[in-house]
């Protein structure tokens, strides 16, 4: 989660009002501050290739853009948002929500009210392409090649790596002139069991893929029903669907002259439904990569993808009063009061409502388990 003060879970209990702010950015400049909007919405996505996106709405159709460097343009002009808290005593709290880059803009020229749709930082290295034949040599880590063609992109771009696999020695790799640097950089990230993501204050984090089974957590939000919580509603789905019990992590590579390696990740437990062989069945996933080279390398990754490929089977989604503070990989505490005990869930996506009237706030979790403590 964010950083909030101590006031503000048990704020979100109890009456309080909405801050926002949403300013226009043109070459890392403010164009416009506080600007006048009549509603959107922020979404928040584990599973999608640009983990933030805006939609927001302008009413005044005067503001559709005309020259290149008009506020709502789609040259490269960003809106950069924050939503929080107005306490009762009037002071205000507000986190980020994001920095987006404005993609679309459309409306009724005499009437609008005009659509804005803005995608997270990344499209900036989805739209950016390796100019000549790009490799891995050289570079001593997955972290350090990450950092280097970020910042080869965005120069002023912030890179942080919070996870334990950054560190990991790369085998050579190489790309094709015209590749994406987005998706050789997600690729660098899987090989070695990790994410890669903008976060909402525009730094770009390689994090581990989050174990969600016998793992010890720690919920940062308590999401309970009942008089005093913050649940309006929740709904439970169980799917067989994309879920994996076994993970085989392949890697062979011809430019370092590395002999085929491989490495297994299983369901074993004898007390989990998913396990391989039982009456889920041998559900495998097999995933390559020439940038996995030794077998402790595979089966690691294959630890990690075991993790995320085994996530989906249960999944809740929730309805609540509206936490901007709250992360995709955060972990939530459901309590859903005396229908049910209370669980542990992973966050995989939320939209954060930037109105009164804006809709409800929704979370989609996986990876749900009783919260026993592990």
């Amino acid at each position: 989660m964010l950083s909030v003060s101590s006031k503000w879970a048990g704020a979100l209990t109890s009456s309080h009002g909405i801050s926002t702010k949403v300013n226009v950015l043109y070459g890392g400049s403010i164009l416009a501050e506080d600007i006048s909007f009549v509603d959107g919405s922020v979404k928040v996505d584990r599973g999608s290739e640009t983990r933030r996106s805006l939609s927001l709405t302008i009413a005044d159709p005067r503001q559709f853009p005309k020259a290149e460097t008009d506020l709502f343009n789609v040259y490269g002009q960003e809106l950069y948002v924050e939503r929080g808290i107005r306490y009762l005593d009037g002071s205000t709290e507000r986190v980020p929500l994001g920095t987006f880059v404005i993609t679309d803009i459309s409306g009724d020229m005499h009437t609008g009210p005009l659509n804005i749709e803005a995608a997270g930082r990344e499209l900036l290295l989805k739209r950016a392409l390796f100019g000549s034949a790009t490799n891995t040599k050289g570079f001593v880590s997955a972290a350090a090649f990450i950092r280097t063609s970020i910042a080869n992109v965005l120069p002023s771009a912030s890179f942080v790596d919070r996870s334990t696999v950054g560190a990991v020695g790369l085998a050579t790799k190489t790309w094709d002139a015209g590749t994406d640097v987005w998706s050789a950089l997600a690729e660098v990230a899987t090989s070695v069991g990790g994410e890669l993501f903008c976060d909402a204050y525009g730094t770009f984090v390689l994090v581990d893929i989050p174990q969600v089974a016998n793992v010890p957590v720690t919920a940062v939000w308590d999401v309970s029903a009942g008089a005093n919580g913050v649940m309006v509603s929740a709904s439970v789905k169980l799917t067989a669907s994309d879920v994996y019990n076994r993970v085989v992590v392949v890697g062979e590579n011809a430019e370092d002259n590395k002999p085929p390696v491989s490495g297994t990740a299983t369901i074993t437990d004898s007390t989990d439904p998913l396990r391989y062989g039982g009456p889920f069945g041998q559900v495998t996933y097999r995933y390559s990569s020439s940038l996995v080279t030794t077998s402790t390398q595979a089966n690691a990754t294959a630890v990690a993808l075991l993790a995320k490929k085994r996530q989906a089977n249960r999944s809740v989604s929730l309805s609540a009063v509206p936490n901007p503070a709250l992360d995709a990989g955060d972990w939530i505490r459901v309590n859903y009061g005396p229908v049910a005990s209370p669980e542990l869930h992973l966050v995989q996506s939320f939209t954060v409502p930037l109105s009164v009237d804006g809709g409800a706030f929704d979370i989609d979790t996986v990876g749900g388990h009783d919260d026993t403590g592990v």
